[in-house]
Formats: C-alpha cells, sequence, structure tokens
C-alpha cells in the first residue's frame, strides 16, 4: 500500500513540476504574416499598413511621394 501512494505522489510531482517547467520556457516567436510592400522611390520594404499610398504605388516617406509626384 506504501508503495502504491509513493508512486502516486512521485507521478503527482513529476506532473506539477514539469507544467512548471513548460510554462516558464519562453513561446516561441510569432511569424508576422502582413504584406511587406516596396517605395516607389527608393525600394524600401515597408508593412504596408505603415507605408504611404497614391493608386497603386507606395511611398516609405512624405518626401518620396512628393518627388515622384
Amino acid at each position: 500500500m506504501r508503495i502504491l501512494v509513493l508512486i502516486a505522489i512521485g507521478l503527482l510531482l513529476y506532473m506539477i513540476i514539469g507544467r512548471l517547467w513548460r510554462s516558464s520556457r519562453p513561446a516561441s516567436p510569432k511569424i508576422s504574416t502582413e504584406k511587406m510592400v516596396k517605395c516607389k522611390q527608393c525600394g524600401l520594404h515597408i508593412l504596408e499598413q505603415e507605408a504611404l499610398r497614391q493608386g497603386d504605388n507606395y511611398y516609405c516617406s512624405h518626401e518620396h511621394l512628393e518627388a515622384d509626384s
């Protein structure tokens, strides 16, 4: 009977320590799925949401937008 109790306690400790160890590891980095676009003026690739758009063209700054107009 004592052996069964010791095995149960050991199994419980193993599960608790394993769960704590897994939660303390850093999460894997998430891969960005956001679309990248190319500045028509300089060729720099930037996120679409950060780019300035005029028609079908994208620009990385107001200067490049104005220079191409």
